[in-house]
C-alpha cells in the first residue's frame, strides 16, 4: 500500500515536472485540419462528447472565478487535438507537438499514468497562484502560461483530446480559439 501511494506521488511529481518545463507558446505546432464532421461514428460522437464536458467544466469552473465568460466545445477543435495527439503517440512516442505553427493555442500536458481530463486542467489551473494580475507577470523563475490560456478573456471555444502512450502514460493536447497568451495582453 505504501509502495503504490509513493509510486503515485511520483508519478504525479513528474507529471508537474514536465508540465512546468513543457509550457506551450500561445501560437504553439503543426495542427492537420478536422475530419469532417459525418466521418464520426455516433458512438466516436458520443465519447468526444463525454470527454467534451470532462474538459470543459473545469475550465470553465477557472474562467468563473475571474468572471470570464465560458467556453463552448468545438468538436472541430477536438478532432484536431485527437489527430495530432494520434500522430505524436504513433510517430514520436507521445513527445508533446510543436505547435508553432498552428493557429491556435494550446495547453499539452504528461503523465506517467492514465490521467482524468480534470486532473490534466487541473494542473494546468494550478499555476494560477503564480499569475500576478496586477503586473500581468509570473512570479520569477515559475511558469504560469496554462493558466493564462485557459482564462484568457477572448477564448471562446475549446477542444481536448488525449492519446495513450507506452506503459499506460498519457498525453493531453487541448486546442483554444482565439488563441491566448498575447504578448503585452492580461488574460482578464
Amino acid at each position: 500500500m505504501a509502495s503504490q501511494s509513493r509510486h503515485r506521488a511520483t508519478a504525479a511529481a513528474c507529471f508537474l515536472v514536465l508540465l512546468a518545463l513543457c509550457v506551450v507558446p500561445a501560437h504553439g505546432g503543426r495542427v492537420l485540419p478536422a475530419a469532417s464532421k459525418g466521418a464520426a461514428s455516433k458512438a466516436q460522437a458520443a465519447a468526444n462528447e463525454t470527454a467534451g464536458d470532462e474538459f470543459l467544466a473545469p475550465h470553465n469552473k477557472a474562467r468563473a472565478a475571474v468572471k470570464v465568460a465560458p467556453l463552448r466545445w468545438s468538436t472541430d477543435l477536438a478532432t484536431a487535438a485527437a489527430t495530432t495527439t494520434s500522430q505524436q503517440q504513433l510517430q514520436k512516442n507521445c513527445a508533446f507537438a510543436d505547435m508553432a505553427a498552428s493557429p491556435y493555442g494550446a495547453n499539452q500536458g504528461w503523465a506517467s499514468y492514465r490521467a482524468r481530463p480534470a486532473e490534466v486542467v487541473a494542473s494546468w489551473v494550478d499555476q494560477g497562484r503564480y499569475y500576478t494580475h496586477a503586473n500581468n507577470s509570473c512570479v520569477a523563475g515559475k511558469q504560469c502560461g496554462t493558466y493564462t490560456q485557459v482564462v484568457w478573456r477572448r477564448t471562446a471555444q475549446l477542444g481536448c483530446a488525449q492519446a495513450s502512450c507506452a506503459s499506460g502514460a498519457t498525453l493531453t493536447l487541448c486546442l483554444y480559439d482565439p488563441h491566448g497568451n498575447v504578448q503585452g495582453q492580461s488574460p482578464y
